[in-house]
């Protein structure tokens, strides 16, 4: 009877401390513990700003393009929806939900870190940075957050035609299915939607046992009728969505090695590849 008691009360101690996880990411604004912000520590190489952003996608400014859209929709009585793939500490989402209040945000990161694990997270960021103060952001109607490793040809949870404008900074890189995550940003961006990209080293088409260029890879997509460009920064794209819905129905394939080098004739069968149908 007495090793019952002790393992219900373990059990109690477990769940109790499983349900304080919980409703910490529940946590409102109100309740927040507003002196963690100072405390927090960032990594700088990966807490861009909007400058820095628009530095890599120059000649275009993302706020500008923000507001050209808005003010069309706004005349169309519609809503604008702007998404960020990779937000990290969503400082970039903060300066311009500064810019737009109007405007709905939406991020996504991979996984949870100690730093940013709920939507409130965005307040600690906006306090760190200076975005807003402590009055200011307390009005303010945050970015949405979700988090879901988007590779290997994992979806989107949103429905097609969504958004606007969606843009990555630093991402692409380290998607090894960039081709099919393409394909998603295209399902659930509105027809005529924008979308940027900066650090894209290649899109990497596992296509017949090839991995194509960058520029090979670009002549797939504009062969489909996809407006898409390199920036000023070659390593920086644009493309932008036609005004009908349009999708690239791939193979199924097996995952790429990890090593493309030297790879056995077997390996190079166009059925283990990365297969674009027509």
């Amino acid at each position: 009877m007495g090793l019952r008691n002790i393992l219900l009360a373990i059990s109690s101690i477990i769940i109790g401390f499983c349900l304080s996880l919980y409703f910490q990411t529940e946590q409102t604004v109100e309740s927040m513990n507003w002196d963690e912000y100072k405390n927090l520590q960032y990594n700088e190489e990966r807490s861009h700003s909007l400058s820095d952003l628009n530095l890599k996608i120059a000649p275009y400014k993302l706020q500008d393009q923000i507001q050209d859209i808005y003010g069309k929709n706004r005349l169309a009585g519609e809503k604008t929806r702007v998404m960020e793939i990779g937000a990290g500490n969503g400082r970039v989402l903060m300066e311009l939900k500064k810019l737009f209040p109007e405007v709905e945000f939406y991020g996504i990161n991979k996984e949870k870190t100690h730093t940013f694990y709920r939507r409130e997270s965005y307040v600690l960021t906006a306090l760190k940075f200076e975005i807003f103060n402590k009055h200011e952001v307390e009005q303010v109607d945050l970015p949405y957050i979700v988090f879901e490793n988007l590779d290997f040809g994992k979806r989107i949870p949103y429905a097609q035609n969504k958004f606007d404008l969606i843009y990555t900074q630093d991402t692409l890189r380290h998607i090894k299915y960039k081709f099919e995550l393409l394909n998603e940003i295209m399902r659930v961006l509105k027809p005529g939607g924008l979308s940027f990209h900066t650090d894209v080293t290649g899109v990497n088409i596992y296509s017949k046992g090839l991995v194509l260029d960058l520029r090979d890879a670009m002549g797939e997509l504009r062969r489909r009728g996809i407006d898409i460009n390199t920036l000023e920064n070659r390593e920086s794209i644009r493309f932008k969505k036609p005004d009908y819905n349009v999708l690239f129905p791939v193979s199924p394939h097996q995952p790429i090695p990890e090593n493309l080098n030297n790879l056995s004739k077997e390996l190079r069968r166009p059925e283990m590849g990365y297969n674009i149908l027509d």
